[in-house]
């Protein structure tokens, strides 16, 4: 549908960063210290897709942003802060978002060793608060984050490749080789052993899946799905095994929610009902993906993981709007047409008067508000919502 401009990461540009190594390279100075990578789609993204030149899935215009610090559009499929902002305050507390995209740090190579280095904050030259113990009003006030950590997340990215070739997003492929851009810049500054362990102390969030269902349920849905989500799997398996090799041992994984009720979905069918399609088939990958996270933890050596049930979560908001304090779940906040769904949200969209009321910012992303009640969820909930421990209890290993 549109064409997103890919960076590319050439020997060249690695043998110039190794020789650009400090004669002091910085150390590991907290034995605390956990870092944020953040991996995914439009959920997760914060502002990659506005680096993608020719990319139309961007956010960086009105009415996005309106609850962001001073109103700013910033590439965020949100009102506010969205699903990563909430993330990281888990790892790093109310006072931060997201943080910054890899885009944003490349910036076609110029300078990425000292942007990185600040991001990933080595030296720990800023005051972190450490990890969240419950959400407040505060965290809905935060500004723009320059650490700790870096987001690989892009509008429009799939499980496979070719669900985000349909937009050009930045492919699940694509993020795997920024991280390993990100590994052997660490490497060549700290040492192979130190970048290990840093890795092995960060958390890896990942939230991928939303569009592989949802481009299924539009186009595929006279398809056997089994093959199809066998298919998901195993490349959602390369993915977790690509990281584990990099060091990583810690991953918060985020389910496909209950996306078939979307106003995206909704608009699609005839009567406005929801898409059993898109719902069963997230629920039966859902299921897969547990055993495979299961599985992967049996096997593989100090490897934790947290299972975020946003299926569940979803669909009992769905269910019990007013136990959630929302009136609206069917219509988006910000859109034309029926649903508020024949259009993304746009300078010309109606616009809602309260997001605290809509389930829905947007055709098919969840509000600031919703946002930081998944998190929580994630945060602290019970079982129904997240395991075998909380997100909480993770980025705290």
């Amino acid at each position: 549908m549109f064409l997103g401009f890919i960076m590319t990461i050439s020997p060249i540009n690695t043998l110039v960063f190794i020789f650009f190594v400090v004669i002091l390279s910085p150390s590991l100075s907290d034995a605390d210290t956990t870092a944020v990578f953040i991996i995914g789609d439009s959920l997760y993204d914060v502002g990659t897709n506005t680096y993608l030149l020719k990319s139309i899935a961007k956010a960086n215009f009105p009415w996005y942003g309106i609850d962001f610090f001073n109103s700013t559009p910033n590439g965020r499929f949100c009102n506010g802060q969205n699903l990563a902002d909430f993330t990281t305050k888990i790892a790093f507390g109310e006072s931060v978002t997201s943080p910054p995209p890899f885009q944003a740090i490349h910036r076609g190579g110029i300078n990425f060793q000292e942007r990185l280095m600040e991001a990933l904050d080595i030296n720990s030259t800023r005051h972190w608060e450490g990890p969240i113990k419950k959400f407040t009003l505060a965290s809905t006030k935060a500004k723009e984050n320059p650490g700790k950590g870096v987001n690989f997340a892009s509008s429009g990215c799939g499980i496979i490749d070719a669900t985000s070739a349909i937009d050009q997003a930045v492919s699940i492929t694509q993020q795997l080789k920024e991280v390993k851009f990100v590994y052997g810049n660490l490497s060549s500054q700290l040492g192979a052993d130190k970048a290990k362990e840093y890795f092995e102390k960060a958390t890896f969030f990942i939230c991928i899946g939303n569009n592989d269902v949802n481009f299924f349920a539009l186009f595929r849905y006279k398809l056997e799905p089994d093959p199809y989500i066998d298919k998901l799997i195993q490349s959602y398996n390369n993915t977790l095994t690509t990281l584990y090799k990099l060091g990583a041992r810690k991953f918060g994984i985020f389910g496909v929610p209950y996306v078939g009720c979307s106003p995206l979905m909704r608009v699609t069918i005839k009567g406005g009902n929801c898409s059993k399609t898109a719902n069963d088939l997230a629920q039966q990958f859902n299921i897969k993906l547990e055993g495979l996270l299961v599985r992967m933890q049996e096997n593989s050596e100090d490897m934790h993981f947290s299972y975020a049930n946003s299926y569940n979560l979803l669909y009992d908001i769905y269910m019990n709007p007013a136990t959630y304090k929302i009136k609206y779940v069917n219509t988006a906040c910000c859109g034309l047409g029926r649903f508020r769904a024949m259009s993304n949200c746009n300078p010309i969209a109606r616009l809602c008067k309260d997001r605290k009321e809509y389930l829905f910012w947007d055709v098919s992303h969840p509000s600031q508000y919703i946002a930081q009640l998944m998190m929580e969820k994630f945060a602290f909930g019970e079982a129904r919502y997240v395991g075998p421990i909380t997100w909480s209890e993770l980025v705290n290993i």
